[in-house]
């Protein structure tokens, strides 16, 4: 082959993708978090000059259902209070009694506010949620044959939760009236993307669902192929009800063992698993996430992920699928974001050697040609340790699921839990996704239930990754520090606080992990102080490396306060007031909760004796009397 030929072809080529990325797709649908009506305008704008089509009016933006925490000591609801429903926002008559009337209406009225600019700027609405959802126990009191599978996961959840029966033909006429009236709202909605089986939601007799297949008997032999088309089906004919127009539907999450074979029995803009029917295609392509749950580094902020977004961009214009969905889920870089998409429509990539080179004129344009390249080994550097934390993942990465739901970065690590006072625990223990005994409660390596981390094997493997993603850390600040641009001076010192913060994130995990085995170890007797002699008085390998561990997580907890209390920009997510605060969410008083924490595993130092020495006794109530002679 002569040089011009394959130059012909690369023209070729690059030609034919960009007219796929410009022109293929009919739909190309924008999303990010917006915290306010302003916010969410300027960035519909500029999605709009992006060649967006539709903008998802419903990332985890809208206020919180918090009255679905309803049973003390139940964390499971945790999950679907941030996820609308179309059941609770929108509330049919007959469900009216059992809902609350004023988290609907604050909703309403935000959906009816976005959908009012998308008007004005001549764009459509997506909308995302989970169903079918479940409900509060009281509507299947009055509504027993209303009743659908229980979708509570079995280990994270202490009372039963039930997701209404699609199959009955009350429940779907239910829906119809809940989207009929949510469009007569909000008429922009044109897309209407559906998680399944998860977080609070579920399908009758699915396999996806965590108790197993479950629901109704009464509609136990139905096929799932007529499941789906008809809720579908039911959803759409309420959309006609409402407005002129289509409304397209697909389910994600159904962990069905065939999803193409159930699309096949599905109508065009209905999907099941990215399958559309009737001809299983590809329904969609995504490139980014919107919802916390898949930014790598939550509950750290600002950290971008340019690589994952120009991949993920090159994956979608792969594919056949006729709608782009191009999702910012890190609501600090929008800028950085569009641009990428930007570029990449006028010139997609296509290999890693593109890449970098697009890349590397993001940079230069933003730090200057000099500083070009250590931006963009700061962002692969970003990369790979995105990569290391989705290794990290089940359920949630380490950093959601532990340092936050858990409560490895507020809680105390002590010798003996078991014996914190209330007044120790009560600033945490309330915030523990922990559905199972106070005892597993105590146990830094319980995670919601589930111990994916535990024993030498995972605390070393998983040790091993954490150190790799510290020293990527390391580099990626490193990196930053050699960049003189003046103009980004402000910017590029609080990226590198927001990497410090989350370089503590890292540590902590690490930290706990380690912890909680050596706690473990020690537990069963087999470091008890040998016979005496000099050198186990003063030094024992195990006694010194938990201490060790626990020195450094108090010496990173107070480093995070006072970096937290450093700027007023974000470093971490947390809730905007105390009644916030919930499970998924930090407090807002983060750096007065570090400091507590501190405070405690002081109080409590001299009980690492307790785990060596059988002399050393429990502390208990001090003499008054005069010291004995």
């Amino acid at each position: 082959m002569t040089r011009l030929t394959s130059l012909l072809l690369l023209i070729i080529t690059t030609a034919t993708t960009a007219h796929a990325v410009n022109a293929r797709f009919k739909t190309v649908v924008f999303g990010r978090y917006s915290d306010s009506i302003a916010s969410f305008e300027s960035f519909a704008r500029q999605a709009k000059q992006s060649g967006a089509t539709h903008i998802v009016i419903t990332a985890e933006d809208l206020p919180w259902a918090m009255w679905q925490m309803d049973t003390p000591g139940d964390p499971y609801p945790a999950w679907a209070v941030s996820n609308v429903g179309l059941l609770k926002v929108s509330i049919p008559a007959a469900l009216e009694p059992f809902l609350p009337k004023d988290y609907s209406a604050r909703v309403l009225a935000i959906l009816r506010e976005r959908c009012d600019v998308l008007r004005k700027l001549g764009l459509k609405a997506a909308f995302t949620t989970f169903e079918p959802q479940i409900l509060p126990e009281r509507v299947y009191e009055a509504h027993p044959l209303w009743r659908g599978p229980q979708v509570d996961h079995p280990l994270r959840s202490r009372v039963p939760r039930f997701a209404p029966s699609i199959d009955h033909p009350e429940v779907l006429a239910l829906y119809r009236e809940s989207i009929h009236k949510l469009l007569a709202v909000c008429p922009e909605i044109e897309l209407l993307s559906l998680h399944t089986n998860d977080s609070g939601s579920g399908m009758s007799w699915s396999t996806g669902v965590y108790q197993g297949p479950n629901g109704s008997f009464l509609f136990r032999e139905r096929k799932m192929h007529q499941r789906y088309h008809d809720f579908f089906a039911a959803l759409q004919a309420g959309a006609r009800d409402a407005r002129p127009g289509p409304l397209e539907i697909d389910a994600e999450w159904v962990r069905e063992p065939a999803p193409e074979l159930v699309a096949t029995k599905l109508g065009p803009g209905m999907a099941v698993a990215n399958f559309e029917g009737p001809n299983a295609t590809r329904y969609k392509a995504v490139a980014g996430f919107l919802l916390d749950y898949f930014y790598p580094f939550y509950p750290a902020q600002g950290l971008p992920l340019p690589v994952r977004y120009l991949e993920e961009l090159e994956q979608a214009a792969r594919t056949e699928a006729p709608r782009l969905f191009y999702l910012i889920g890190d609501r600090h870089d929008t800028p950085l974001y569009l641009e990428i998409y930007n570029q990449f429509r006028k010139k997609p990539t296509t290999d890693d050697a593109s890449r970098a080179q697009l890349l590397r004129g993001i940079a230069a344009a933003r730090a200057g040609e000099a500083n070009a390249g250590a931006l963009v080994s700061a962002w692969m550097a970003l990369h790979r340790i995105q990569r290391d934390a989705d290794m990290l993942n089940f359920g949630g990465t380490l950093f959601y699921i532990a340092s936050v739901h858990q409560r490895w970065l507020t809680r105390p690590w002590v010798p003996f839990p078991q014996e914190l006072s209330d007044s120790e625990t009560s600033y945490y223990r309330r915030f523990l996704f922990q559905a199972r005994s106070e005892v597993r409660a105590q146990d830094l390596g319980d995670i919601q239930g589930t111990r994916q981390y535990q024993g030498l094997g995972g605390m070393a493997v998983s040790g091993n990754i954490l150190a790799r993603m510290q020293a990527e850390m390391s580099r990626a600040r490193a990196e930053l520090r050699s960049i003189n641009a003046p103009a980004m001076k402000a910017e590029l010192e609080l990226l590198d606080k927001r990497m410090q913060a989350f370089g503590i994130l890292i540590d902590n995990c690490r930290g706990a992990l380690e912890y909680q085995y050596l706690l473990d170890f020690a537990r069963d007797g087999r470091l008890r102080r040998p016979v005496e002699f000099q050198e186990h008085l003063t030094d024992i390998t195990e006694w010194r490396a938990i201490k060790d561990l626990a020195r450094r997580e108090m010496d990173n907890s107070i480093l995070l306060a006072d970096l937290l209390g450093s700027t007023q920009a974000v470093l971490l997510e947390t809730a905007r007031t105390p009644q916030e605060e919930s499970i998924r969410v930090l407090g807002p008083d983060l750096a007065e909760q570090l400091r507590r924490k501190v405070k405690i595993m002081v109080s409590r130092w001299e009980d690492y004796e307790r785990l060596f020495d059988e002399e050393s006794a429990k502390p208990g109530p001090q003499p008054t009397g005069p010291a004995p002679r």
